[in-house]
């Protein structure tokens, strides 16, 4: 059975700084905490710290003269967790025929053991062959140029061809962070995929879904971390990597399995020459 809810999702004043081609979209991972609030409220003690199946088939950008959006969320049982969408109802111009556009879908596993990971920290930070330094001012300035609060690489972004090292901080603002974790922190592990597209595939790849995410420790916000991102796959036009989030302890906070990544933007976004040649 399926059941459907309407909710206005408040657009605070840090989401004006996730902004592409000039509008404000609303980042993936903020998807994905609206649908797990949206869970909580309707299914009381459903788990949330297993992810799988998540998809991102169509930008959500929001209006730059109003303080909310509205939207919907459909919530439906299945036989391996709740499935959970966020939607919005648009009217075509010149028309008054109304459709309804899918933004985000994932599937919250009902399972109460976590999948083991075999990537202790010590492993997740070593890198082979010849890596490249890329300072977080230049990524925020020329590769993934995002406003101040979206700008949570810190210091130098290490990459080589099988794969990449950030340190990130847990950022700042109004983000909720106590059902998924910060937001700015999968955000900017997602940033580091993003830099090695640019380097290795020369395309600017955006998030377009993941097959699995688990939560062992949720991040916070204004605390340090750092993430491995790994390539499993770019030959499809699609790249394809595995992610491992750490605290400062060295201890596990997320996993992300199948981590899919596209240029979205068909070519309009380019990589600028000096990333592509490793300079």
């Amino acid at each position: 059975m399926k059941q459907r809810f309407s909710l206005e999702i408040p657009i605070r004043p840090y989401l004006r700084d996730h902004c592409v081609e000039g509008k404000t979209v609303f980042p993936a991972v903020e998807s994905l905490a609206a649908l797990a609030g949206e869970v909580r409220n309707h299914c009381p003690g459903a788990p949330l710290n297993w992810l799988k199946d998540a998809n991102f088939p169509r930008m959500l950008v929001l209006p730059s003269d109003v303080d909310a959006q509205p939207a919907q969320i459909e919530i439906e049982e299945k036989a391996d967790g709740i499935q959970a969408s966020l939607q919005t109802t648009v009217t075509a111009k010149n028309s008054s025929i109304r459709r309804t556009l899918e933004h985000a879908r994932v599937i919250f596993v009902r399972k109460n053991a976590l999948p083991e990971t075999a990537v202790p920290f010590p492993e997740a930070w070593k890198l082979r062959g010849a890596p490249l330094f890329v300072s977080a001012d230049s990524i925020y300035r020329e590769l993934v140029p995002f406003g101040l609060s979206y700008r949570n690489i810190a210091g130098n972004l290490t990459v080589a061809g099988d794969g990449a090292l950030a340190e990130i901080s847990g950022g700042s603002g109004e983000a909720e962070d106590t059902l998924l974790g910060s937001p700015f922190v999968s955000d900017a592990m997602m940033h580091a995929a993003c830099v090695w597209g640019q380097r290795f595939a020369g395309i600017v790849a955006f998030p377009i879904g993941f097959d699995r995410r688990v939560i062992h420790r949720a991040t916070k916000t204004g605390e340090i971390y750092f993430a491995r991102v790994t390539p499993t796959d770019v030959g499809s036009g699609i790249l394809r990597f595995d992610a491992w989030i750490f605290d400062r302890q060295e201890r596990l906070c997320e996993s992300v399995c199948g981590l899919r990544m596209s240029d979205i933007f068909r070519g309009r976004l380019q990589p600028p020459h000096w990333i592509r040649e490793g300079i």
